[in-house]
């Protein structure tokens, strides 16, 4: 959370030089944190950090309940399996199981149409001898044909099982393969959210939930304050707004600070603001002053959210 300025901080604002030598100013430090939360809503199983914990970049923040997710990528991969196998049972035809069973249909095929093509052969002769009439040499033909058609329809079918499925039923098993992996990795990629890491390396400033509670959807969890989120912010009276620009190198100095650090002027308000009411009096309430944001170089870490400091313009700050 932003560190509201202390308005006391400011009440040197107005001491700005004015002869000409280096202007300074107090200013103060403020955090911009990310707040860290879920994509999706779940019971918070674990909690891997605390208040005033150092991260790096990818560390694991929290974890929330998996199960009822878990349930579903399982079934996803059932169903991204079963599909796959109806697609490659359509590519490779029937199994040999099933084509031996054919395979015994025409054995039995082949015999009938011997029996009935020695049954022809007989009536034909007899036919021949005026011993059979012509209405069972009819029969005995036709039971040849039959037969014979009978044999050619199994054969057919045997090597119609031995070739893939047809192109459209193919392809309407392909498209069922790719919907089924699609919900898998849909599956997958909500139980790899229920684990939260953190996006940078940094102080880890507030904690909102712990173990056990339900966190809803983009609650944030943890605040982490990197180093690149602090900013050096001060206010400068109007009669020195001339000598800040964007981009200029303000010197920092602080208790305890590195010395030799510098700041990066990021922001300068083109709308002034009346002296806060702390400093209110009759002689400066008609004063203006004018927010400006610096972005620190070096250290950045050694400053603290709130920490008050000294700004120098054209020159660094060694200390307060």
């Amino acid at each position: 959370m932003r560190t509201l300025v202390s308005l006391g901080l400011l009440a040197g604002l107005l001491a700005a030089c004015g002869d000409g030598g280096p202007a300074s100013w107090q200013g103060y430090v403020e955090g911009d944190p990310l707040l860290v939360g879920p994509k999706a809503s779940g019971q918070l199983s674990k909690l891997a950090v605390d208040s005033g914990s150092r991260v790096e970049q990818g560390a694991l923040l929290f974890i929330l309940d998996a199960d009822t997710v878990l349930a579903r990528r399982d079934q996803a991969a059932a169903r991204q399996a079963q599909a796959q196998a109806q697609l490659d049972d359509l590519l490779k035809g029937k199994r040999p199981e099933e084509i031996a069973v054919i395979d015994a249909q025409i054995r039995e095929a082949e015999a009938r149409l011997a029996v009935a093509q020695r049954e022809f052969d007989r009536i034909e002769k007899l036919v021949a001898a005026k011993v059979a009439s012509v209405k069972s040499f009819d029969n005995a033909r036709g039971d040849r044909d039959v037969a014979a058609a009978e044999l050619e329809r199994l054969r057919r079918e045997r090597r119609s099982q031995l070739l893939p499925g047809r192109a459209d039923t193919v392809e309407a098993a392909r498209r069922n393969v790719a919907a089924a992996q699609a919900q898998l990795a849909e599956a997958e990629t909500a139980l790899r959210e229920r684990s939260v890491y953190a996006p940078r390396a940094g102080a880890v400033q507030d904690v909102f939930f712990r173990e056990g509670e339900v966190v809803s959807e983009g609650r944030p969890v943890v605040s982490i304050l990197p180093p690149s989120g602090r900013k050096v912010l001060f206010y400068v009276p109007e009669v020195d707004l001339a000598r800040v620009k964007q981009d200029d190198s303000v010197g920092v100095g602080c208790d305890n600070c590195p010395s030799g650090m510098t700041a990066k002027v990021t922001f300068v308000s083109g709308e002034a603001e009346f002296t806060p009411p702390v400093i209110f009096s009759v002689q400066t309430r008609d004063k203006l002053v004018y927010k400006v944001e610096a972005v620190p170089q070096a250290n950045a870490a050694a400053l603290k959210p709130g920490q008050p400091v000294d700004v120098v313009l054209g020159r660094k700050a060694d200390g307060p």
